[in-house]
């Protein structure tokens, strides 16, 4: 394993934390991302089951890599949103 990035570890963990709504992940951003059925589906996964828990939805995509993936790069533009809005 590569080393972890500390600043972009806080930086994600400032944002889970602190976040707008703007900066959220929304029904329609999960949509975009994966469609209208598994963005419904993992929408209600990310909001229910795993009650916005990060470490527990990634866990949850180990054996979808690409979808686990496409979820990275969801909460990563969200990051990108909320570092944009408070720096």
């Amino acid at each position: 394993m590569e080393t972890l990035d500390y600043n972009q570890m806080l930086l994600v963990s400032l944002w889970q934390y602190n976040h707008h709504g703007d900066e959220e992940l929304t029904p329609a951003l999960f949509e975009e991302t994966f469609g209208k059925v598994d963005g419904s589906h993992y929408y209600e996964k990310w909001t229910g089951y795993f009650n916005r828990n990060l470490w527990d939805i990634i866990a949850y995509f180990r054996s979808e890599k690409e979808n686990g993936q496409k979820f990275c790069d969801m909460v990563a533009r969200q990051v990108g949103l909320y570092q944009q809005n408070w720096s």
